[in-house]
């Protein structure tokens, strides 16, 4: 039984040897591209293209900057250029699963383990209700997470970090890799693939995220004055 048991234990060790190893490389890359990242994603994100729309549940439009869409009558639903999940539907999503998207997306990457993208795709679908080119957006992100952050996630399951998708340079989560290795084409695309964001659209999330990677453009008025869109009241009745 004391064999048994000894066992186990350099097993446990050597299995927590190599998740710290592994976790400790991708720790140090994750460091690396995050630069990249904040450049790319949000030095100029309120000054360069908006996805807006004429009416509530009306035209979806792209435009070179703010201007251009409010010369044109329309109102910013988001910043950077319209993308899949830049539909009604999906934007509506964005704001109602706010404080719980990032555990629900992981819920489905954890049924769909050692399943296809296709399998994952479906669930994100059928459990979240994105539109099918948006849940392929996020399945990819997915996919490219599983690639370059295992160890991240593996260490943050041994320390009980699992839900934490704090996003900061100076306390690599699962969340901040996640960010700097898949969606600013260092590899993965997710943000050009999706469109909307949750931070593109100003909206506080369960990803906590310094101010100034919120965009600060959106056309939805703050009727509570809390500094953010209130976009609970506009999309009160939904699309």
């Amino acid at each position: 039984m004391l064999k048994v048991v000894s066992f186990v234990i350099n097993i446990l060790a050597v299995y927590v040897a190599v998740v710290s190893m592994g976790a400790t490389v991708q720790i140090r890359n994750t460091k690396a591209k995050l630069p990249y990242v904040q450049h790319v994603l949000y030095d100029e994100q309120n000054e360069g293209p908006v996805c807006s729309f004429d009416e509530k549940c009306g035209t979806i439009q792209e435009f070179d900057n703010v201007e251009d869409s409010l010369d044109a009558n329309y109102t910013v639903a988001h910043c950077g250029e319209c993308g899949a999940c830049s539909t009604w539907n999906d934007m509506e999503l964005q704001y109602s699963t706010r404080d719980d998207l990032a555990e629900r997306a992981q819920d489905c990457a954890k049924k769909s383990l050692f399943g296809s993208i296709e399998d994952l795709q479906k669930c994100l679908e059928d459990d979240i209700g994105w539109t099918s080119d948006c849940a392929l957006c996020w399945a990819e992100d997915i996919v490219c997470t599983k690639k370059f952050c295992t160890f991240i996630f593996l260490q943050s399951q041994i320390t009980n970090q699992l839900a934490n998708f704090e996003v900061n340079p100076d306390a690599i989560t699962s969340a901040t890799c996640e960010e700097a290795n898949c969606e600013a084409g260092n590899p993965g695309h997710f943000v050009r693939c999706s469109g909307s964001t949750r931070r593109r659209m100003n909206i506080i999330s369960d990803i906590a995220r310094p101010p100034e990677q919120q965009c600060q453009i959106v056309g939805i008025p703050d009727n509570n004055q809390t500094g953010y869109p209130d976009w609970g009241a506009f999309f009160t009745p939904p699309c």
